[in-house]
């Protein structure tokens, strides 16, 4: 899977519909259309929304949204009105994704998305319709899941700086996550999983421990690094001591409640031991599924999945053979 080549979704059409239809003969190539895209899977998400209900007052109509994580298993409610969701869209399209004619990522796409998964405007007295109330919120939740998959799963939406800098903070402040666990996309959540030192029922006292212990290993200035049965001069420092992403140098990893890294700055070991920032190989992580030294593929096989909208090709990693979000210690 890793030598196949994934298009660049500025290509042009002709282009993109030979590579597609040449990766579909090699079987790891999913193609969707608009109407596919609607009811595409939603398993692989880390977050799940539904818009379960709606309330019907005296001039307005409340959409309630039901968000959950896979991975903390926390749970929580929304509530907006048609009109705050009409904000929502308009500033995906107008401030969090880029205007740019050379985007290298699928900010076009997304907004042609939005714009058929959106439910149109009725005049009020039509809005509180049964019919259109149930209408409203299958396309609502829609445009929900459609901007997790875009956040959330490695692929073409994150490739563009502009979008990957705000459209998942807002996104998700949308949706009032609060919790950095919960904000994590597949991939950190894989390799958060697969730290050593991590086991599945690691309790606040193993991972206390493991804190302590790496305080011992902080830097040169640290006080206590005496007490280490080694230290390491600047003379022994190699590349592997360095972040291959931002070339400065890793340091320690701390652990929180939940098996998460403490600082950005902590080091994060892929599975090909290749060891990176958190911060750096999360970002990375966003619109790749490859180490960016070795290339060898983070997480389990998958299919690259796409869908064109109008002249943009989006693709995106889903139909993984195992479970990405399960921990791989028992």
């Amino acid at each position: 899977m890793n030598s196949f080549f994934v298009p660049e979704p500025n290509s042009t059409a002709r282009q993109q519909d030979l590579q597609t239809a040449e990766l579909e003969k090699r079987g790891n190539c999913k193609n969707y259309t608009l109407q596919m895209l609607a009811d595409c899977a939603r398993r692989d998400l880390p977050l799940r929304v539904s818009v379960s209900s709606a309330t019907k007052k005296e001039d307005f109509v409340v959409y309630n949204c039901t968000i959950s994580s896979v991975t903390t298993k926390n749970s929580w409610g929304v509530s907006y009105r048609y009109s705050e969701f009409l904000t929502f869209r308009n500033k995906v399209a107008d401030l969090w994704t880029c205007a740019e004619k050379d985007c290298c990522g699928s900010c076009q796409a997304i907004r042609d998305a939005m714009a058929a998964f959106f439910p149109k405007k009725r005049p009020e007295i039509m809005s509180k319709w049964s019919g259109a109330v149930n209408h409203r919120k299958t396309k609502l939740e829609n445009v929900l899941v459609y901007l997790l998959r875009c956040i959330l799963l490695p692929g073409s939406a994150m490739k563009c700086f502009h979008a990957r800098q705000k459209l998942p903070s807002n996104v998700l402040e949308f949706l009032v996550v609060k919790h950095d666990a919960d904000k994590r996309s597949l991939l950190q959540v894989f390799v958060d999983n697969h730290q050593p030192g991590i086991k599945k029922s690691a309790t606040t006292t193993d991972l206390s421990i493991l804190k302590r212990k790496s305080t011992l290993k902080k830097s040169s200035t640290t006080s206590n690094l005496s007490s280490l049965d080694s230290s390491t001069s600047s003379e022994d420092v190699t590349d592997e001591d360095h972040c291959m992403i931002c070339l400065d140098l890793v340091g320690s990893t701390t652990f929180n409640a939940v098996g998460t890294s403490c600082s950005d700055s902590s080091p994060i070991v892929l599975q090909c031991k290749h060891t990176f920032h958190r911060k750096c190989i999360f970002e990375w992580l966003l619109f790749q599924y490859e180490c960016p030294l070795c290339r060898a593929q983070v997480g389990p096989p998958a299919i690259i999945n796409y869908c064109r909208l109008k002249n943009q090709v989006q693709w995106w990693l889903g139909d993984f053979n195992e479970d990405p979000l399960t921990s791989a210690a028992k």
